[in-house]
């Protein structure tokens, strides 16, 4: 089981992979002091951890106590995550693509997997971080606003426990006191920027984007934004979790170049004469690839094949349509009337027509010279006897 856990500037939420698939997912607030007794009160319970994966933004200190406290427990070192230029089809538009937040990072990648469409990913953390993906995985980049925390900070920041006493405040649109007008105006200003950069991207992207909110502050917002903006609290811990999975995934194994795919398996007999060509029906150098299931000496008999067009002069004596099969054909005497033959020229060169023997070995054919008996056929003496 693996352990997944993300570290912001105010809270810290982590979940476990099992077999694959994300627990139930948890969250406690980040103190500046007793981190590690934290630590012990979240995951004293846990066992059978084989793996740690984190996505750190608070700083190198708490990443040292982590892993202190990890080596202890486990005997595991985690593994912080950083952004990379290029993984899991996402591309950072930073041109130094460490300097982009790692939360960020993470973000855009579980975005992007199965997504139709360019993405926009609102973050409302500490600080507010908006990022765009395309639906081919290029990141286009991105805005920092300040959150409804630094905002209120920087409103109360003379004011002993402001911040306590504002979040247990009734929100109001016109306020009567301070607290709560301060809580009204740090949630409409953030909500006012937030509403102008969703429009401005419908506008640029044609209204070919979603929205997906995330963050600490995403609730807070939430009830002043557009309904169509998706709420996924979980999305850094389910970035993690491709980086988490891909040390589970067996490589791909690529078939032979000779094997030939299960579903082109050829017949051990091949009947010729329901092709019209034989000579492309069997193509030795097309079916030299799949030698389990073709064996050429079983279907290269090439007398067999007959081309009909070298034979098929008969329509200028008989007018025999050309889809005509020779096998319904039981008497040439009863198909072919000489009376109609119009010209005794034309018809004159009948022994070349009579090389029919070379035929003889297909199947159901009939053989010319024990079907055509002109000479029986014709006893006017205005026309020319045909032999054979």
């Amino acid at each position: 089981m693996k352990l997944l856990i993300d570290i912001g500037n105010s809270r810290i939420k982590w979940t476990t992979l099992d077999s694959g698939r994300f627990t139930e997912s948890h969250s406690f607030d980040r103190k500046k002091t007793g981190i590690k007794t934290s630590f012990t009160n979240e995951w004293k319970e846990l066992a059978d951890i084989d793996a740690i994966f984190v996505s750190n933004v608070g700083g190198d200190k708490v990443a040292e106590h982590l892993t202190d406290w990890s080596e202890k427990k486990w005997q595991l070192t985690p593994k912080f995550i950083s952004s990379e230029q290029k993984r899991f089809g996402v591309t950072n538009a930073y041109q130094q693509a460490d300097k982009l937040g790692v939360d960020r990072w993470l973000a855009l990648i579980a975005a992007r997997q199965h997504a139709r469409q360019a993405t926009c990913i609102i973050d409302c953390g500490t600080a507010i971080t908006i990022d765009v993906v395309t639906k081919y995985g290029a990141h286009q980049g991105g805005m920092i606003l300040p959150g409804i925390t630094l905002m209120r900070e920087a409103l109360t920041s003379n004011t002993s426990n402001i911040n306590d006493v504002v979040e247990e405040s009734e929100f109001k649109t016109l306020a009567v006191n301070t607290q709560s007008a301060i809580q009204a105006g740090t949630l409409y200003m953030v909500t006012a920027s937030l509403e102008r950069i969703v429009d401005d991207l419908n506008e640029q992207f044609n209204n070919r984007i979603r929205f997906i909110i995330t963050g600490g502050d995403a609730v807070l917002v939430m009830p002043l934004l557009p309904s169509f903006i998706a709420h996924y609290p979980d999305i850094v811990l389910k970035g993690l979790g491709y980086y988490a999975r891909q040390g589970d995934r067996q490589p791909r194994v690529r078939p032979e170049a000779n094997r030939a795919p299960k579903a082109v398996e050829a017949p051990s007999e091949i009947n010729v004469t329901e092709t019209t060509k034989a000579r492309v029906a069997i193509d030795v150098t097309e079916t030299a690839k799949v030698p389990e299931t073709v064996e050429v000496t079983e279907t290269s008999k090439a007398p067999v094949a007959i081309e009909v067009t070298e034979t098929a002069k008969v329509p200028e004596t008989a007018k025999v349509p050309e889809t005509v099969e020779v096998t319904e054909t039981a008497k040439a005497s009863e198909a072919i009337e000489v009376i109609e033959i119009p010209k005794v020229p034309e018809v004159a060169k009948a022994r070349k027509v009579a090389k029919a023997r070379k035929v003889t070995k297909a199947p159901k054919a009939v053989e010319v010279t024990e079907a055509v008996e002109v000479t029986e056929t014709v006893e006017d003496p205005k026309y020319v006897k045909l032999q054979k």
